[in-house]
């Protein structure tokens, strides 16, 4: 499992534009062990590494994932909202992704996001290209909010490291978890109370929290026994007693 109990949201996004092969060399750079990416389809059907349902946000132009493919996807600049010296960054196929990190020999928490997808055209295509180049299945955990994507991966490979992602944790978290013989739990640790890290912990999972970007808000959450933090400030912990495995 876990060689850190620090992950690099999206890649070091605070030093670089999120889910890009450039915030994923940087960890990997100032030496973090774990990355954290998103997974979605474009309308082609092209998985990529992206967060939002759109390109808005993170790039030059506009219009729903859906609305776009392969090809033209290559026309957009998903740097230059970061940062000048980030211009003409590309949106990375989740392929490259994956390529890029197994050879920096980094852990990943690969988060898939459905939307209005199913399954089949996100997950499928992603399990194929990880048996096509990833070795370190020991350092590998696919997550998502969209518990259909993993009873999938459950249903077609077993063997793989599953974590139920959740805003607040719902009651029904064990049946949910067992159901895909999951190895964590992943939530906000806005949310997160100790009494449901304790029994989390009972029952065999590992916790990891998503994002808090300040030591200070998490001194209490190292107390109660959560494994991990994923924040886009891996750098804020590095002199954190509590961070370091």
């Amino acid at each position: 499992m876990l060689t850190s109990k620090i992950m690099a949201h999206r890649g070091l996004s605070s030093l670089a534009p999120e889910n890009t092969l450039s915030a994923l060399k940087l960890a990997a750079e100032q030496g973090y062990q774990w990355v954290e990416i998103d997974a979605i389809a474009l309308g082609d059907g092209t998985i990529v590494m992206w967060h939002d349902n759109s390109v808005d946000r993170c790039s030059d132009g506009t219009g729903a994932m859906s609305e776009h493919n392969a090809q033209s996807i290559q026309s957009l600049d998903c740097g230059s909202w970061f940062s000048k010296d980030y211009q003409g960054e590309k949106m990375a196929t989740i392929e490259e992704a994956i390529k890029l990190i197994q050879s920096l020999g980094l852990g990943l928490n690969l988060e898939f996001k459905l939307y209005e997808n199913s399954p089949e055209t996100v997950v499928a295509p992603v399990l194929e290209v990880l048996n096509k180049h990833w070795k370190d299945f020991d350092k590998l955990i696919i997550s998502s909010f969209d518990l259909a994507a993993l009873e999938y991966c459950y249903q077609q490979q077993p063997q793989l490291q599953l974590g139920r992602l959740y805003d607040a944790i719902s009651d029904n978290w064990q049946a949910e978890m067992q159901s895909i013989n999951a190895v964590s739990c992943h939530c906000s640790y806005k949310h997160l109370k100790a009494q449901q890290v304790s029994d989390i912990k009972a029952a065999g999972y590992e916790v990891y929290c998503y994002t808090p970007n300040e030591p200070k808000d998490v001194k209490d959450h190292w107390k109660w026994g959560v494994n991990a933090m994923i924040t886009d400030y891996p750098q804020r912990y590095d002199d954190q007693p509590e961070a370091q495995a």
